[in-house]
């Protein structure tokens, strides 16, 4: 209800009334308040009050340290068995009585028949790690905003090429293929049959696969595409243009950050409403990304489960490492683009041991002669019934469709369209930390296997078409197929022939037994040990790390640009990326121990392989192209229906391509610029 200017004005003056009439109804009761306050004694200031207590103890002065005159016992056994000993004064330690007749001796810590102390060793643990990680993602876009006359591909065909072509790079790399080697009753004749797989294996003889295959000491050192180097490059020296920019700027913002860091507002984001951070920052021009893909799978193994300075293996002795890299690639571009960058498929490997005791360099003297360093005075023996296993499988497989399809016009200054620009990302970090012994004896086998598989599938047929003359930087190559892997051991094994001794006390621990004896404990290898840590296998000693790496991405994009009186409209050009996709597995497996003897009473079973394999088909012909003729171990792999029928193309249209020849086109033949 409205009242008038009059009520309005006697009810404003009634209110300031009402309100002086309470300020002095207030102070009238804080006067009163303040007067009783005044007269009560209770009100005043505390005063110190005097406290008087008596004490019988007496303080002295600081005596900082600690003067104890009791004897010391040096043998309180002898203290005890004596018959003077009332027990009064000495500390109650629950022991057993102690008497000086030999039907009764009870010594306080357990002694063997030889007169050593007994002593106790944790036996080592098994470990065992599966993991399996895998990443699809479906990124197919569509943007229409022109007329939508364009008529664009399929995705479909697009995907059941990638599957093709996976196929393919499996048959490239069937050359080195294996189950995992799995611990029980027949690991060693798997390993056995593995390595004699190794043996035979030889490269792919597809048509178009350059590969190289390394065995033993070939495969040592550092390896680019079946290669000796000496230095692999780092991922920043290999990343795509558009990539690299982005490491670039990073780096720029980390250098500078300690100089002038302006520290974050604690309190951003909690008022609501418009602010400068929710706006996109966009640069010059207009920037149409359909490309610049990320797939990344990386493994770190960190592995010192189990060594010892010398073994005794009554089985065969199995020590493999084998590193198999492959990359697929198909980049054919059709239509209108800038300079071409060259795409990169690269395999780098590592395989290297380093020995953990010191070489006198050449020329150098020894100085004198070694010392007696004495044997172990005693030793501490534990045993494991059954096998004893460490184990890591580790798979990672990522699959992405990046298949997009755009009619685009500008008519803004700036313009920033993403259609592309994933990351997917697979990582396992794995550090392993067991224990270690002078001795280990193994009734069975020695198995260590150590795999590395990793393949690049990618398929980067791009089309772009451009009406009018507008100048446009287009890209659609300068792609990254990368495979790093990394086995570097610390620490060499030897191998010789198996020990009487050794073997005699392995037969013995197979009988039952607990405890070695001296033959084996004074070994002079064991010269300069004090107490001697041993330990008995009685199965297999099965060491496996097997890491399989897989990256397929299908990146074929049609993309159409009216950039008629672009200049003059927006004032402003365009850039188009297709390509600049990065595909990388790296896998690393470092293995901490040290230099070993190793007695066998069996066969040895040692060498290395390092397969790397490249197909890489970038040869496009814009009135149809000609994929490299296959082997027939990889038509075997092709689908009869993966051939697709002459489709005539339209001036208007992005369609398959009529071949040259009368032969029916190949599986690439799907696009037409």
């Amino acid at each position: 209800m409205l009242m008038d200017k009059m009520t309005e004005m006697v009810a404003h003056m009634v209110g300031i009334f009402h309100t002086t009439l309470e300020e002095q109804r207030m102070r009238e009761a804080y006067d009163k308040f303040k007067a009783l306050a005044a007269a009560d004694p209770e009100n005043d200031p505390l005063e110190a009050m005097g406290i008087n207590f008596k004490t019988k103890y007496s303080l002295e002065g600081f005596t900082p340290g600690l003067r104890y005159a009791d004897s010391v016992h040096n043998n309180p056994g002898d203290d005890i068995a004596s018959p003077f000993f009332s027990g009064a004064n000495y500390p109650i330690l629950k022991l057993p009585p102690i008497v000086s007749g030999p039907d009764q001796d009870f010594p306080i810590f357990a002694i063997s028949a030889e007169g050593r102390a007994t002593l106790t060793l944790e036996p080592a643990s098994s470990v065992v790690v599966v993991t399996f990680q895998e990443a699809y993602l479906t990124d197919n876009d569509m943007i229409l905003l022109g007329d939508g006359e364009t008529v664009f591909t399929d995705p479909a065909e697009f995907l059941a090429q990638l599957q093709t072509y996976q196929t393919i790079a499996a048959a490239v790399a069937a050359p080195v293929s294996s189950e995992m080697i799995v611990p029980g009753e027949n690991a060693t004749a798997d390993a056995i049959t593995l390595h004699d797989k190794m043996s035979v294996a030889e490269v792919s003889s597809i048509t178009g696969v350059a590969a190289t295959m390394l065995h033993g000491a070939e495969a040592v050192g550092l390896h680019i595409n079946g290669e000796a180097v000496e230095k692999i490059p780092t991922l920043d020296e290999l990343m795509p243009a558009f990539k690299a920019d982005d490491v670039e700027e990073t780096e720029t913002t980390d250098d500078g950050a300690d100089e002038d860091y302006e520290w974050p507002d604690p309190f951003e984001g909690l008022t609501p409403g418009y602010s400068d951070a929710d706006l996109f920052d966009t640069d010059d021009g207009h920037a149409v990304v359909a490309g610049a893909n990320l797939l990344l799978n990386e493994v770190f193994i960190n592995s010192s489960w189990l060594d010892a300075p010398v073994f005794s293996v009554m089985g065969d002795v199995v020590n493999l490492n084998i590193i198999s890299q492959v990359n697929v690639l198909v980049d054919h571009d059709y239509g209108t683009f800038g300079e071409l960058i060259d795409s990169t498929a690269m395999n780098a490997a590592t395989l290297t041991a380093t020995v953990t005791t010191p070489v006198p360099e050449q020329g150098e003297e020894v100085a004198g002669e070694a010392e007696n360093l004495g044997l172990p005075s005693n030793w501490a023996v534990t045993r494991i019934d059954g096998d004893l296993i460490a184990i890591n499988q580790i798979n990672q497989y990522s699959f992405v469709t990046d298949d997009d399809c755009a009619e685009l016009i500008f008519g803004s200054t700036n313009t920033y369209i993403g259609m592309g620009d994933n990351t997917v990302i697979n990582l396992t970090d794995l550090a392993e930390l067991g224990y270690g012994y002078d001795l280990i004896m193994i009734g069975g086998s020695m198995i260590s296997v150590n795999w590395i598989s990793q393949v690049n599938v990618m398929i980067d047929n791009d089309t772009v078409t451009v009406s009018g003359n507008a100048p446009a930087d287009i890209s659609g190559s300068d792609n990254l197929l990368f495979n790093s892997a990394m086995i570097n051991s610390v620490g060499v094994d030897s191998y010789g022939e198996m020990q009487d001794n050794f073997a005699a006390a392995s037969n013995d621990f197979a009988n039952g037994a607990n405890s070695i004896d001296e033959s084996v404990a004074h070994d002079s290898v064991f010269e300069g040990t004090e107490i001697l840590r041993v330990l008995y296998i009685e199965g297999d000693l099965t060491t496996v790390n097997w890491i399989e790496q897989t990256n397929v991405l299908g990146d074929s994009d049609q993309v159409h640009l009216a950039l008629e009186n672009l200049e003059s409209t927006t004032g402003a050009s365009a850039t188009v990326t297709t390509g600049s996709n990065a595909i990388i597995n790296s896998a690393t497996i470092n293995e901490f121990g040290v230099d070993s003897q190793v007695a066998v009473n069996g066969d040895v079973y040692d060498d290395a392989l390092l397969y790397q394999a490249n197909l890489v088909d970038t040869d496009a012909d814009p009135l149809g192209v000609a994929m490299p003729a296959l082997a027939n171990e990889a038509v075997a792999f092709l689908a009869d229906d993966m051939m697709g029928s002459d489709i005539a193309p339209e001036d208007t249209a992005i369609v398959a391509t009529a071949p040259e020849s009368t032969a029916s086109p190949d599986v690439m033949q799907t696009m037409l610029a």
